[in-house]
């Protein structure tokens, strides 16, 4: 099966870069290679070498979808340190190596800015919170005015928690 790994902009400036994202863009162009699954993206994404923090495979924490998040080798959306593709999924909008999250380091370890990919993959800026090693959150408000929350949840690897 193709990845989608989805080319999310191509832009000239980081001026039309934000302008994309506000507009409530979506996404439709890939590269191709071979996944299958969770396991399979991690030997193909993350196999052989020093894994960053944010680095693994994850579910989202209704068991909808999982992805994998890897460094953004992949030459898309210029500016993000990291890219999360789904690997998994319950719903019929989603595809394997379909894009659902960019992430970028931040000033602080544990922070990131970033963008999720909502259901209907739409583009919705975030900021994003490593809790621990285990566990990323992040919330927003969405265009009804509600306030929702991400939070994804580590399956591999795993990191023994601090006492």
């Amino acid at each position: 099966m193709k990845i989608r790994l989805a080319l999310v902009c191509i832009v000239a400036s980081l001026t039309s870069a934000c302008a994309w994202f506000n507009s409530g863009a979506s996404i439709d162009e890939s590269i191709e290679a071979t996944v299958t699954g969770t396991d399979q993206a991690m030997q193909l994404f993350l196999a052989g070498r020093d894994l960053d923090t944010i680095e693994g495979a994850w579910k989202h924490d209704a068991n909808a979808f999982e992805i994998v998040i890897s460094k953004n080798n992949f030459n898309i959306a210029a500016g993000y340190d990291y890219v999360g593709v789904i690997t998994h999924s319950d719903q019929t909008t989603w595809e394997h190596g379909d894009v659902k999250v960019l992430l970028r380091h931040t000033e602080s370890a544990n922070v990131f800015e970033g963008v999720w990919m909502t259901r209907y993959k739409s583009a919705t800026k975030m900021t994003f919170v490593l809790d621990h090693e285990n566990l990323i959150q992040a919330n927003y408000v969405s265009n009804d005015g509600n306030s929702n929350f991400v939070r994804i949840r580590r399956i591999s690897p795993r990191f023994a928690r601090a006492q």
